[in-house]
């Protein structure tokens, strides 16, 4: 409603007064997109301190149980640990780049979304194929430090099908995990610059 009426407003215009208008309407949006950003930013540091809380806990767990017989497994989760941590710093600093709206303009604001995108794609590719990976590999650690294991039939069974019921339930997990995080913000985000163009158009034909 009130970018239509912004729109209606340009009727009256001059075209003396375009430019700072075109900037006041851009302006606008460029600041509502401030709300996913910051969204988006709460999540992903929530998300940080969840992966270190649990994963420290994790890493101990292995570290200390059975005087470290299963030191690999924590060695598996501090390496998919460190992978997020990455991940983390650099999805950041894309959006703390994108909260400075005295910084951005429209054709680079449309090319970080675009890049923020497909941070989003990969977080959800990775997340779907590394779960199970880290499952199959730590089976196998288990396998190699306990011989015993590999005698019983039942395990192997248990083993593959629980492999196969958790690959997909972190599939769809992860959709709806990963769209309630990120996804439907950067649809927000694209929904804005939609109306930056529209505007754009609006007022270049006025």
């Amino acid at each position: 409603m009130e970018l239509d009426n912004l729109k209606d407003a340009w009727k009256g215009h001059t075209i003396k007064d375009a430019a700072d208008s075109n900037d006041k309407i851009l302006s606008m949006l460029q600041k509502k997109s401030q709300r996913p950003i910051a969204r988006m930013k709460r999540n992903l540091l929530w998300e940080l301190i969840a992966v270190i809380v649990l994963y420290s806990a994790s890493i101990v767990y292995y570290v200390i149980a059975d005087k470290g017989k299963y030191w690999g497994v924590a060695l598996l989760l501090f390496v998919v640990g460190l992978l997020f941590v990455f991940y983390y710093f650099r999805k950041n600093k894309l959006l703390k780049e994108m909260e400075c709206v005295a910084c951005e303009v429209k054709s680079n604001l449309q090319r970080q979304v675009s890049t923020l995108e497909k941070y989003v794609r990969f977080y959800f590719i990775a997340g779907t194929i590394l779960t199970p990976l880290s499952y199959f590999t730590a089976g196998l650690i288990v396998l190699y430090e306990s011989p015993g294991i590999i005698m019983d039939t039942r395990f192997y069974s248990w083993f593959i099908g629980g492999g196969i019921v958790l690959t997909i339930i972190v599939y769809f997990l992860n959709i709806w995990y990963v769209n309630r995080l990120y996804g439907q913000h950067v649809k927000n985000l694209k929904g804005l610059l939609r109306q930056m163009d529209e505007t754009t158009e609006t007022i270049s034909t006025s």
